[in-house]
């Protein structure tokens, strides 16, 4: 790879082909030519695999243990229902003792 670098290098930026750096790896500039074609300037759709769901795992819900258990309002690892909320409850009204109204 860095054979594959210093000779595209070359070519690019010095604007010229240095067949020696292929012989001394014992390829061709042909072969270099392909491999960076391939590994260099790949479609995105050849760079990267997005692999699907397990087939094993199409009886499960997993839209559901993908939220299920993350940050969570206090009550535990849940399926995203809860009566809880982030602000708290709604305050009551203040009760003055019977001992203060006098």
């Amino acid at each position: 790879m860095l054979a594959m670098r210093g000779y595209m290098r070359a070519k690019t930026v010095d604007g010229v082909i240095d067949e020696g750096i292929a012989e001394r790896v014992g390829l061709t500039p042909a072969q270099i030519e392909d491999m960076y074609r391939i590994m260099a300037l790949a479609d995105y759709e050849d760079r990267f695999v997005i692999p699907t769901a397990h087939r094993e795992l199409a009886e499960e819900d997993i839209m559901g243990l993908r939220g299920g258990c993350g940050f969570t309002d206090g009550n535990g690892c849940s399926d995203g229902l809860s009566k809880g909320s982030l602000f708290g409850n709604r305050r009551r009204g203040l009760t003055i003792p019977e001992a203060m109204k006098s």
